[in-house]
This record gives C-alpha cells, structure tokens and sequence, in this order.
C-alpha cells in the first residue's frame, strides 16, 4: 500500500527570543490569563477569536535518566542525498493495537522499531503500550488512574504521563528494565505532561492549570526546566511535540486568530512552518536529520499526516481509504507511526507503523 505523496515549497521565516530558566519546582508567574488551554487525553481546545475551538488532535503530540549529555559539534546533517530519499519515498503500513479499543495512538518510534503510545480500553480508561516487531504490552504507572506514553528514545526511554487521580505526573519508562521516573512537577501547575525526550535526555512538554500553561523543556544535568514562547503567538499556546539530538524542538502554536502553525526553536531562535496549502499545521516531532512529521489540515478541516524537511520538500502521507490521518512519530530511518481514522473529526482512532519501501 502506497501513500499519497506531492512536493512543494514550505514556508517558514524565523526570529529569536531568549528562553527562561527556572530551577525545578519553581513556579512561573506574573501573568493574566487572556486564553485559557486545557488539554484532555483525547484533543486540545484553544478559546480564540473567530473559532470557538479546534479542531480535535490527537496528542502528539514524550525521562529523565541521569545519563551525562554527549556533546554535538555539527548541526544536523540533511543533504541532497536524504531528500532524494524523501521525495522517493513510499511507505507499507501496519495497524497495531487492541481491535476493542475504540482510541488508539502510536505516538513515538525509535530507531530500533519500537513504537509508544496509548490506547483506551473498553471501560473509557487510557493505557501506554510498547509494540515491537509484532509484540504488544500494556504500561500502566503503578497505581495510576491512567497512564499515557507517548514519545521513546534510542535508549529504550518512553516519556508520558500519568494522573494519580486528582493531577498529571511527567514519568518516563524505561522499556528493558521496566524502571519508572519522575520528574519534580511545576508549581502551580496541576496538570504536567511529558510528549518527547532525546537520547540525552532532555525532554518536553507542556504544564497546565486552569487558566494558563507553559511549554517547557527539561535539562537532566541542571535539573532545570526552561520554557519557550513564540513570540506572537497567542497566549499559552505554545506545545513542544518532541526534540532531537540537536536540541531542536519542533511543536505548534496559535496565532491571535486562533490558526495554528509549526515551529521549530534552537538556540532561542524560531522558524514558523506551514505545511504547503494548510489551514493549520501541526508538527509532532523532528528527527536528527531535521525531518519533521505531523499533521496539516486542508480548507474543510480534513486530517492529513506529512514528512517534511526544513530544506522544503514536503510529503503527504494518508493511511489508505482512511477518512483522517496524523502521523505522530519519526525515526533516523524515516519509519513512521501515528493514527488513522474513518471518521473526518478523529471520534475513533486506530494505530499504525509505516515503514519506508
């Protein structure tokens, strides 16, 4: 099976602004809330003039081991070569997941062909899972109400969440051992949430409380979090989906017209990015050769899924005969994992891994 695939020119433009760094368990502060951003396990929903929400997204949508950060002396190393690669590309795909549940997301895949995510089960509760080569288990927090994974590193590392019945908890899994971490959460914010984690460990996310949020990325060494903002962007709005080795962070935003677009920040520095001819852009992620994947939506709000470069290719992806489609995860080897569905709002959901011809 065969994707759809069209290439065109992207448009991106960048700016910089220093990042704020605050010691773990320090609070945020001396805002007023002009928007207020909550997020639910199944969407995200943004009250902005023009549109009184968005639409639904699948979380895409990610720990802390304490590991020394090896240090990178070249910026990522994408060439001609590897978008030759792209713009041939061709992808096989696979449904994983449990057939019952009615929601399942494969939200991270790693260079080794593992796959993170979450599934709900038939009695409305969520559940992270691991499949690998065909192989699917449950991961719940221990004593969790629910649990969610959503990115894994090269190492075996799963960053998610999980809530204890009254708030959310960043945690990461390590796979092989089956070890859990916690991260301190940030204060004032009861809803602390982790969606992507590089092999050095750092690690973002966003943090919630009833009338504000914050996107946050987390330092292993410094045990210290530093927060992001696009400048312009409306308030709150800022989501950090995941991170590579280089440490750039790719995730979207919201204009004051409530339209949201990508961005990738490195260094402090911000390049916007629309998917060609999008209504809205929604990046999940970027891998070490600076691949980004995600989700754009054409004029009438249908899902598609997308593998792009910041050098301007860009490839549709859609699972086939599907009605909607988010492709979540990207691995060095440009596999693919996300969701599909047959309803044009994402109402229900299926998993899948798709791996390069």
């Amino acid at each position: 099976m065969n994707n759809q695939s069209g290439f065109s020119p992207s448009v991106m433009h960048s700016t910089k602004i220093p990042r704020t760094e605050v010691q773990a368990g320090c609070a945020v502060g001396g805002r007023t809330p002009r928007l207020v951003l909550t997020f639910c396990a199944l969407a995200m929903f943004v009250a902005l003039p023009g549109r009184s929400q968005t639409p639904a997204v699948p979380p895409g949508p990610h720990r802390l081991p304490h590991t020394s950060p090896i240090a990178r002396l070249a910026e990522p190393a994408f060439d001609a070569a590897k978008a030759k690669d792209l713009a041939g590309l061709h992808y096989n795909f696979i449904t994983i997941g449990p057939e019952s549940s009615p929601y399942v997301v494969a939200d991270g895949i790693n260079n080794a062909g593992m796959v993170t995510g979450y599934y709900e089960d038939t009695n409305g509760v969520f559940h992270g899972f691991v499949w690998h080569e065909g192989d699917f288990k449950t991961v719940d927090y221990p004593g969790a109400a629910y649990t969610l994974l959503y990115g894994v590193n090269n190492r075996g590392l799963a960053i998610g969440y999980y809530n204890d019945g009254t708030a959310d908890h960043v945690v990461a899994y390590a796979v092989k051992s089956g070890a859990w971490e916690t991260p301190p959460d940030i204060s004032g914010y009861p809803l602390n949430e982790g969606y992507g984690i590089n092999d050095l460990g750092f690690a973002v996310g966003n943090a919630f409380s009833s009338t504000a949020a914050v996107a946050w990325v987390w330092d292993p060494v410094r045990r210290a979090y530093s927060y992001l903002a696009v400048p312009g962007a409306a308030e709150y709005s800022t989501s950090p989906s995941g991170l590579n080795d280089f440490s750039q962070v790719a995730g979207y935003y919201a204009d004051t017209d409530g339209n949201f677009h990508g961005f990738i920040e490195q260094g402090g520095n911000y390049t916007i990015y629309n998917a060609p001819g999008a209504t809205e852009t929604y990046p999940d992620g970027i891998n070490d050769w600076g691949v980004l994947q995600g989700q754009w939506d054409d004029a009438n709000y249908n899902y598609h899924g997308f593998v792009a470069t910041t050098t301007g290719y860009f490839l549709n992806v859609d699972y086939p005969s599907s009605a909607a489609t988010a492709v979540v995860g990207i691995n060095d080897k440009l596999a693919i994992c996300g969701a599909y569905s047959q309803s044009p709002d994402f109402a229900t959901a299926q998993a899948f891994v798709a791996i390069p011809e």
